[in-house]
């Protein structure tokens, strides 16, 4: 019995380790602790594989002293196996580190970045955006005034004028969203943008010529209660146009990867980054190394209508994010 028993809990340890590699299959991607940790999959390679790996190492040593732990040696592998599915998952996505090429003739080049309310500076902003060829712009995190200054900079830097929508929800910085347009997609006006807890904005082309473009910052899943499921309400608000609306384009700091269900329920629109090769680099926290934490900042385009050419992910100034920027062209 004592056996049997050792067995079932040996495949039931096994069992839940597999599960994590997509819990949203079974409705848990949404839950309090798995949001937080199936947002970081890096950690989990390295947590299953080192709990595999020294597993493993004592059977070997038990084998050595001549003893047998065939439950240990199912778990190990089960374990190792895991961290490999989890490694294999970042690998699909994209870990490129290569420089933008050179856009087509016809494509629209994207930019998001999270500024942190300054901690990625105008000047510094202005001079990625410029070096990218950007020609939209998605701030989250970013007052008014600095808006105002990066587009003051990118028509110094380039000649071309950007048109300029903000929206602000409270009296801080990670309440306002920035959108930022060049005047060489045509003249655009501002709509009204999903509710959510920090500022989204939404712009589209007067002469009904081009994308619709929607910025978005949800709330982040920081700590049970209300804040989970504000989070819950504002990616379903934010994915919404990529459901509904032919040709949109959403850009922002989600707070959310691809592992999460919302981000599963997105129509017919891609996520660039990982079409561009790109999109297991970690967009949070921009402190560590590049391979290390969570991809939550998107471009998610209509790929029914646009064919993403490229994508990179960029370091600018003192952010806790780094930038997603995707060259797109129509089909």
């Amino acid at each position: 019995m004592l056996k049997l028993l050792g067995w079932v809990l040996t495949l039931a340890l096994a069992a839940v380790a597999v599960l994590t590699l997509d819990p949203a299959r079974l409705g848990l991607s949404t839950f309090v602790p798995v949001t937080q940790a199936i947002a970081m999959r890096p950690y989990l390679v390295v947590g299953f594989v080192v709990l595999g790996g020294v597993l493993l190492l004592g059977v070997l040593v038990a084998a050595l002293l001549g003893r047998r732990w065939p439950r240990r040696t199912v778990l190990a592998v089960a374990l190792l196996a895991v961290g490999a599915g989890h490694a294999a998952v970042l690998w699909h996505r994209g870990l490129g580190d290569e420089a933008l090429p050179a856009a087509r003739d016809g494509a629209v080049t994207v930019l998001s970045l999270n500024t942190l309310g300054g901690g990625s500076s105008p000047e510094q902003v202005a001079d990625a955006a410029d070096d990218a060829g950007a020609d939209v712009l998605v701030l989250p995190e970013t007052s008014a005034d600095s808006a105002r200054a990066i587009a003051d900079g990118l028509t110094e830097r380039s000649g071309t004028a950007f048109q300029l929508f903000v929206e602000r929800t409270g009296a801080w910085d990670s309440s306002s969203t920035a959108l930022l347009v060049s005047e060489e997609l045509g003249e655009y006006t501002p709509a009204a943008a999903p509710t959510t807890a920090h500022g989204a904005v939404r712009a589209e082309p007067a002469d009904g010529s081009g994308p619709v473009l929607v910025g978005v910052h949800p709330m982040s899943p920081h700590a049970p209660g209300p804040a989970m499921e504000r989070w819950r309400t504002d990616l379903e608000a934010v994915t919404e146009p990529c459901r509904s609306e032919p040709g949109v384009i959403v850009a922002g700091d989600f707070n959310a990867t691809l592992d999460h269900a919302p981000m599963r329920d997105i129509g017919s629109c891609v996520d660039a980054s990982t079409e561009g090769g790109v999109g297991g680099v970690a967009t949070w926290p921009a402190h560590l190394p590049r391979l290390v934490g969570a991809h939550i900042d998107h471009v998610l385009v209509d790929g029914d209508v646009y064919t993403v050419d490229a994508a990179a992910v960029l370091e600018v100034g003192e952010s806790d994010h780094r930038a997603v920027v995707a060259q797109i062209s129509p089909k």
